[in-house]
């Protein structure tokens, strides 16, 4: 007998069929959803609100409808979706709402598929993207305090959260749609520090703005003896990781009659580099038994992820000092590629019979196939890719945010016509830093690495160049904060110090970086950062997970489309390129490595994620106060 067979038995055991069934399905007409009598009433009936996560940015649109039918025939009724600001609002006062940040459209789909829809839209979400979703340019206003009443802020938050409305104001259920509720904010009890006044203020901007729908916030921990004193009338508090009798009596001891919502039921955790990729409340018996806890009362819940992707580009965030891996499969029970797993079918199974759900068909799954190995060439050094001019020439060193940039590299420069002699101290360089002379690496820096990795000793007779390339590895996510937000700004924030005095008169050259490198260079040496370049073709229709373990650290693109991060520190060793960024007639590749040379440049395709075992940092990176791990503070 198979372990799904068995687990069906024991589910069938355990769990009787549940008497109330899931929410009927949008049906274009406008309804009432209430949240009274310990439960949240649809024109007046009690409704069970069974959800799942996916998020905007980390799913192609190409695949979005898949994903609802999917979620659908596992036996979910409601979608929930983060809105990134930071993808809606990517310059200053510009707005993006189409491609991935169409969240019209996800709503039609919704509607379309018979699904309700939950909006989570910050403006700080977390997620562990970059910078929480709050855009890299706040970053270029030191002063004005984030996540806070600080006046700015909230009239940045009140620009992009009346911008959100415009797009989904007939698409409340109120007016026949099918988005039910909206979040605002994000665990703000966590900084809240006993002060309510931004959330009372992004509270009106709601309401102002024109939402019907009920609002709700949410946090991982409170209860009557230690609350975080952020009730806000009429607002619904979401209990994240509320899965057991314990929290479901200290989440009812605070909302009174409202219905407890577990906001976050996590099927994993996230993975920062050099750990293991989402092993926490991965097992499949951990989640079955947690859903079948909350259908016992009646506790509504969302799954976090149903399918969480992948975090393409520059775009993760970090918790603390750590960087989050590229891949968001979270053990989800739909993976990265897209395809249902073994967990989809034994929460598919409790939920039907649970809910008594005559559920559609499991949809095929999307194609996944191999890539044969190819080598990749030497194309050309990254300081040969440099613009003709600096983006700035000044005396002291600018910040990413001051250069007018979001992500990616600077490369600071400064020329030494007699040499250079003595400790060169890096000061606050966010967050990896390759030091060249002469366009030879002589050393690396992180505070990963260690926390004097930022003193290096050089000996080097004149002319000398020295450069300086500071990569940007993800904005602070987790938690994003006023105390934190100094470390959102990215490059050599503290300048660059030789025996004790301050260098000035620098160069500066932006690198962003969105598309690679188009530079080709004949006989190119691997000295320093280094672009490959290669050609392939699948093996069939279908995405693929490129091999990457004969590479070490740096990030790769597939005709033009940034796949994201690699780092051999593990334990993600591949990169997912989506079937829908693959072309028929040959892909290119390029990849940027930032490490040694690779012995042997190759790649190769293949259906499933590789991994290895991690490597973990000599510091601790995921605390505030960076320390060895045997004197870390516990959490």
């Amino acid at each position: 007998m198979t372990f799904r067979s068995l687990l069906t038995l024991s589910v069938c055991a355990l769990f009787p069929a549940f008497a109330l069934a899931a929410a009927p399905v949008p049906d274009g007409q406008p309804h009432a959803l209430e949240l009274r009598d310990d439960n949240f009433m649809l024109d007046g009936e009690p409704i069970l609100i069974a959800a799942g996560e996916m998020h905007f940015g980390r799913v192609l649109p190409e695949d979005w409808e898949d994903r609802i039918k999917q979620a659908k025939a596992m036996g979910l009724n409601t979608m929930s979706f983060y809105l990134f600001w930071n993808l809606c609002e990517p310059q200053e006062g510009e707005f993006v709402f189409e491609g991935m940040t169409d969240v019209r459209r996800m709503l039609e789909l919704c509607q379309a598929n018979g699904m309700w829809a939950i909006l989570r839209p910050g403006p700080y979400c977390c997620a562990e993207v970059e910078y929480g979703g709050i855009p890299w340019w706040t970053a270029r206003y030191p002063d004005v305090k984030i996540r806070t009443d600080d006046p700015t802020y909230v009239a940045w938050s009140k620009r992009y959260i009346e911008r959100v409305y415009q797009e989904v104001e007939d698409m409340q259920v109120t007016r026949g749609g099918p988005l039910l509720m909206v979040q605002m904010e994000n665990e703000y009890g966590m900084v809240a520090r006993g002060n309510n006044d931004y959330l009372k203020s992004l509270h009106g901007i709601f309401l102002d703005a024109g939402y019907e729908v009920p609002l709700f916030t949410c946090d991982p921990f409170f209860s009557a003896e230690r609350d975080f004193g952020i009730n806000l009338p009429g607002v619904l508090r979401g209990r994240n990781g509320l899965d057991n009798q314990r929290a479901l009596d200290m989440t009812k001891g605070v909302i009174g009659s409202d219905p407890a919502f577990a906001s976050e039921l996590y099927t994993a955790w996230f993975s920062g580099w050099g750990q293991e990729l989402a092993t926490r409340h991965a097992s499949i018996e951990h989640i079955v038994a947690k859903t079948g806890f909350l259908l016992d009362h009646h506790v509504s819940f969302c799954y976090y992820v149903f399918h969480g992707g992948t975090t393409f580009g520059f775009f993760n965030g970090a918790n603390e000092f750590l960087p989050v891996q590229t891949s968001y499969d979270y053990n989800a029970p739909v993976d990265e590629a897209g395809r249902v797993t073994e967990k989809y079918h034994a929460l598919r199974h409790l939920l039907a019979e649970r809910l008594d759900l005559d559920l559609p068909p499991v949809p095929a799954d999307p194609p996944v196939t191999t890539v044969p190995e190819f080598r990749l060439e030497r194309s050309a050094a990254l300081l040969d890719v440099l613009p003709e001019k600096p983006t700035l020439e000044a005396a002291h060193p600018a910040t990413m945010e001051e250069l007018g940039q979001d992500y990616g590299f600077v490369l600071y420069r400064k020329h030494f016509p007699r040499g250079i002699r003595g400790e060169l101290e890096l000061r606050d360089a966010r967050d990896y830093t390759s030091v060249m002379i002469n366009g030879r690496e002589v050393a690396q820096s992180f505070v990963g690495y260690g926390l004097d990795t930022n003193r290096i000793m050089l000996d080097e007779s004149g002319p000398v160049t020295l450069d300086l390339l500071v990569y940007n590895l993800g904005r602070i996510s987790v938690i994003t904060a006023q105390h934190s937000q100094h470390r959102a700004r990215k490059g050599l924030d503290g300048g660059a110090w030789l025996n004790g005095d301050e260098l000035t008169e620098w160069q500066m050259f932006s690198l962003p970086l969105p598309h690679g490198s188009t530079v080709t260079q004949a006989g190119a040496e691997h000295i320093g950062p280094t672009f490959y370049r290669g050609r392939f073709e699948t093996a069939a229709e279908g995405g693929t997970f490129l091999d990457l373990r004969a590479w070490s650290f740096g990030v790769a693109w597939v005709n033009g489309h940034n796949l994201g991060r690699f780092w051999e520190r593990g334990a993600q060793r591949s990169l997912f390129v989506p079937r829908h960024w693959l072309r028929d007639d040959g892909n290119e590749i390029v990849v940027l490595e930032l490490g040694a040379a690779p012995t042997d440049p190759v790649v190769r395709g293949g259906t499933d994620i590789v991994t290895t075992e991690p490597v973990p940092f000599p510091v601790r990176l995921d605390r505030r106060n960076l320390a060895p791990p045997e004197s870390a503070p516990e959490s």
